[in-house]
């Protein structure tokens, strides 16, 4: 069965494996408005039928997700918590395991979509990036915590650091700790990690779920704390508002 939300996210319900698909190719998988609504929906949708053990959440080809929008980085206001978090949280708030197939490439708040799933699996052609700085504000939405709690300290620092792209062959040569692949074998080898968690009962893997969702999304919050007022700060900053506007993307 297939049902479509106003992302365009995609629900695809094949017991015991659930599919849910970014698809909104007009705005580059952008974490819209839209889209902020549509994907917790959609994985509440997929966790909700009986059948479901594990959901495998992708994007298109080319793009998993590319981050967010112009609006929201320019919107004033003081320090709170950003548009993004339930979106980028939703894989890792959902009740049941999310693998994360990112075929495509995954930027800002898009990687951090990816790396806050049960397990990852990258393209080694795609491109990956924690590219903050590189529009000259601070981190948020728990990257600080996540990209070295999944990829390796090194490694993630040096991506928040740097802000530039990492194709997945080079993440993979730097030895980074999630499944990194032929680009064409990311879907099956998804697929494969999903069928082999999902031989578990229900009921099982919800509760392993919460076992080991409680103490990451108590450091994830932590994370957040102490990144909201810096990133707040920079990106009021001028140079911060010139480089958003002359050089991130219009879509």
């Amino acid at each position: 069965m297939t049902t479509a939300h106003p992302a365009p996210v995609v629900v695809r319900l094949e017991a015991p494996l659930a599919h849910v698909s970014l698809r909104d190719a007009a705005r580059g998988n952008r974490i819209t408005p839209a889209a902020r609504t549509a994907l917790p929906t959609a994985l509440a949708e997929a966790a909700a039928d009986p059948g479901t053990r594990v959901i495998v959440l992708s994007g298109l080809p080319d793009i998993f997700c590319s981050g967010g929008t112009r609006e929201d980085l320019t919107a004033d206001g003081e320090a709170r918590t950003p548009a993004g978090w339930d979106f980028v949280r939703a894989a890792a708030d959902c009740p049941l395991p999310v693998v994360a197939a990112v075929q495509g490439h995954a930027i800002g708040g898009g990687l951090l979509l990816a790396l806050y799933a049960d397990a990852v699996v990258l393209s080694d052609r795609s491109s990956y990036s924690a590219n903050f700085l590189t529009y000259g504000f601070t981190p948020c939405l728990g990257a600080t915590h996540v990209l070295p709690a999944v990829l390796g300290q090194a490694l993630g620092t040096e991506m928040l650091y740097t802000g530039r792209p990492y194709r997945g062959r080079e993440l993979l040569a730097r030895g980074a700790a999630v499944n990194i692949v032929a680009h064409d074998k990311v879907t099956s080898r998804a697929d494969a990690i999903a069928a082999r968690i999902a031989q578990a009962p229900r009921t099982t893997l919800q509760l392993l779920k919460q076992e080991l969702a409680v103490p990451a999304r108590e450091m994830a919050l932590a994370a957040l704390a102490r990144e909201l007022a810096h990133h707040t700060a920079t990106l009021a900053t001028p140079e911060a508002r010139h480089r958003i506007g002359t050089l991130y993307p219009d879509t």
